[in-house]
């Protein structure tokens, strides 16, 4: 039962520590550790959405994938960096219901391929609003692709694929993602400028990261 996994759990610390517990909190923690005694037995991370031994179990994992989604997406969600390094060490599978390609898969895929390809013929760009069909598969790449260092031969994304979609120009990141990474370049050549991070509200040099700076506080 739960609390006999719990018992298990207790005794496993090879993922995890006291500082990592007080970065994803410890009812998430606690779930990390029940769901690595679950890979030692099973050899996955593919615990069931009714899982009687552990029935929490099933429900956290379910739920990752959700706030996995949601944070993709830019939605306010419980999902965050350290939590998916956390569960990525454990080889989890984010995306559940890859399976083996088909060729009505492949067709799918290809359909939707050439879709965004008259999109971008149109636009310039793939950067197709997240409303629309087209929108959700592109969504969808980018998700697998995150997935993609730890992948599965199951999974659809394939280098095939990824090349194809790099003819495109597809944008890996969606622009949220782009414009905190180049913050982060910029507050790094800050840093290396001025010894320190503490850049003024008013910085006429790069007055973006100023208010982004000032926002993180």
């Amino acid at each position: 039962d739960t609390n006999a996994a719990a018992a298990a759990a207790s005794s496993t610390t090879s993922i995890v520590d006291e500082q990592l517990t007080k970065q994803l909190g410890s009812a998430f923690t606690q779930k990390l550790i029940e769901l690595e005694e679950y890979k030692k037995k099973h050899g996955d991370c593919l615990v069931p959405r009714r899982y009687e031994e552990n029935p929490s179990l099933g429900n956290f994992v379910n739920k990752q994938r959700q706030s996995y989604r949601k944070f993709l997406l830019g939605e306010k969600s419980s999902m965050n960096d350290n939590r998916i390094n956390a569960l990525n060490q454990l080889d989890f599978i984010w995306d559940a219901s890859s399976k083996p390609r088909s060729n009505h898969s492949d067709k799918a895929w290809q359909k939707m391929y050439n879709e965004l390809t008259k999109f971008h013929t149109t636009n310039g760009h793939c950067q197709v609003p997240s409303t629309s069909t087209l929108g959700q598969w592109v969504v969808r790449q980018r998700f697998l692709y995150r997935q993609y260092p730890n992948r599965t031969a199951n999974s659809s994304l394939t280098p095939e694929r990824i090349a194809k979609l790099n003819q495109l120009s597809f944008p890996w990141m969606t622009r949220s993602e782009q414009l905190w990474q180049e913050r982060i370049r910029d507050l790094k050549t800050y840093k290396r400028q001025h010894g320190d991070c503490m850049v003024p509200r008013k910085y006429p040099p790069n007055e973006q990261l100023a208010a982004w700076v000032a926002t993180q506080r």
